[in-house]
């Protein structure tokens, strides 16, 4: 994390990796440049990445079941634990019920978790909106796909499967859904 205050981007990274010798042979750097890599991949006007999971019932399920299938869907990368996600639960639940329909839904991507935390989760913090649980041992490591290092992280995704925006949050999150809902 502290990296990234000093390296915002994979070219501020790779500046400072060309400036001290054999830095980019180190494990630890070729780690971290792999996640700015993961992170550029899934950038906005990129296509989105698929990984799979299971649904509450534990079904299979992949992002592709709701992504590029011709509506806006808010996917919030979120864990039973994380307090800053539960948070922005109430703005996703708010979003789902005021826009949810034929042009929009939300999505929850439950990651970092345990199962039966979870789906208590679910109930406690009211939430309806669809769910794919990804387990950790999950060879389609959601977060690692899209270089996720800290949740809750909430993505945009267009009907046809780009994406909107990253790093979505409280009002900012609920503006750019409301515009993209009155077109």
């Amino acid at each position: 994390m502290t990296a990234r205050q000093f390296y915002p981007t994979l070219e501020t990274l790779d500046e400072a990796i060309a400036t001290v010798k054999y830095a980019g042979g180190l494990a630890s750097i070729k780690a971290l440049r792999k996640g700015y890599e993961k992170a550029a991949a899934t950038q906005a006007g990129k296509m989105f990445v698929d990984f799979t999971g299971l649904t509450v019932d534990g079904q299979p399920s992949k992002l592709s079941d709701y992504v590029g299938k011709g509506k806006y869907v808010l996917v919030d990368f979120w864990a039973s634990w994380c307090g800053p996600c539960k948070g922005e639960i109430p703005n996703l639940i708010e979003l789902q019920e005021k826009f949810g329909g034929d042009k929009f839904t939300v999505l929850g991507v439950n990651v970092w978790d345990e199962e039966d935390k979870f789906k208590a989760a679910l109930t406690a913090e009211g939430i309806t909106y669809p769910q794919i649980y990804v387990p950790r041992d999950n060879k389609d490591n959601a977060t690692d796909l899209y270089g996720i290092k800290g949740i809750p992280q909430i993505i945009l995704f267009a009907p046809d499967g780009t994406i909107v925006q990253r790093d979505l949050r409280g009002n900012a999150m609920k503006a750019l859904v409301s515009e993209k809902m009155s077109k």
